[in-house]
């Protein structure tokens, strides 16, 4: 699962699945705002058009970053009911937790390396498969 979050004057994406953490611009964090996996390999036109406030080379290179990220699996992994706790700062695997924590349907396993934090803030709501 893909989740978008702001934190200390940054925008993310969050990889629950492979646990990538990702900073972003505001045209990428925008775009994954409107774009639905599977990513093609070309910007959909509709999305150019929503996009038009911004150069439209911007926006094609944009859209192939992103679009490479997919590929390499960063962003848009598959689903698998694991959750990864992102490598990053306290402060920032705390933010993206509790972004993911909003999205969640269902109790996730959790791997990576700080689970304290997934613990505190997933268990919490219950969100954690025993």
């Amino acid at each position: 699962m893909l989740v978008l979050f702001r934190h200390n004057a940054r925008k993310y994406a969050y990889d629950t699945v492979v646990g990538s953490l990702t900073v972003l611009s505001a045209l990428e964090y925008r775009m994954l705002e409107a774009i639905q996996p599977p990513m093609g390999p070309v910007c959909p036109t509709a999305l150019r058009y929503e996009l038009a406030k911004f150069d439209s080379a911007d926006v094609e290179e944009a859209y192939a970053l992103l679009y490479q990220k997919a590929v390499d699996g960063v962003i848009f992994a598959r689903e698998n009911g694991a959750l990864c706790v992102p490598d990053a700062d306290t402060d920032t695997v705390r933010a993206a937790l509790s972004a993911a924590a909003e999205r969640l349907t269902a109790p996730v396993t959790v791997t990576g390396k700080d689970q304290g934090a997934a613990k505190e803030i997933l268990g919490a709501k219950g969100l954690i498969r025993n």
